[in-house]
């Protein structure tokens, strides 16, 4: 029996198995297969079955039927993701006056919320003229009403 090797140590595109034709992962450990090598793997064993022992259609069915299902759960896990983040960007606004605490490379920050920018297409909040993410709040507070009036601005101020 003769052994191919599976890389060439010259060639720039990605090896593949001798047999089936499926891309090799250079990475040791990583074990995933797409919905290309899906099919490329069926449509191997499709070719290479034995005529006169044909694959049963259960077992047909039973494949394409995980295919099925792996390509529904990319898709809803990709919707789940756009919501998730549309859902960040619908609350953001809400921040907006409000005294929140941030973790901070220096410690805990506090102050009331300015503005809303985004950063790395995520909402942060602005504090003070400096850019927080959201994933950093740990504290959410209304701020202090502002004085309305010279008198409770004095006695604010004699507090």
């Amino acid at each position: 029996m003769a052994i191919t090797s599976i890389t060439s140590p010259a060639s720039s595109s990605p090896a593949k198995d001798a047999i089936t034709g499926l891309a090799v992962n250079p990475k040791a450990g990583q074990k995933t297969l797409g919905a290309d090598d899906f099919m490329k793997l069926l449509t191997t064993q499709l070719t290479a079955q034995d005529p006169m022992n044909p694959m049963k259609d259960t077992e047909f069915i039973a494949q394409m039927a995980n295919f099925s299902s792996l390509e529904q759960m990319r898709g809803l896990s990709k919707s789940f993701d756009t919501f998730a983040a549309e859902q960040k960007m619908t609350s953001a606004p809400s921040y907006l006056g409000r005294q929140v605490t941030v973790k901070d490379a220096g410690g805990d920050v506090t102050g009331t919320v300015d503005a809303i920018t985004l950063k790395d297409q995520l909402p942060a909040i602005v504090i003070g003229g400096k850019s927080y993410n959201t994933n950093l709040i740990t504290g959410i507070t209304t701020a202090p009403p502002a004085p309305s009036t010279t008198t409770d601005i004095q006695n604010t101020l004699k507090q």
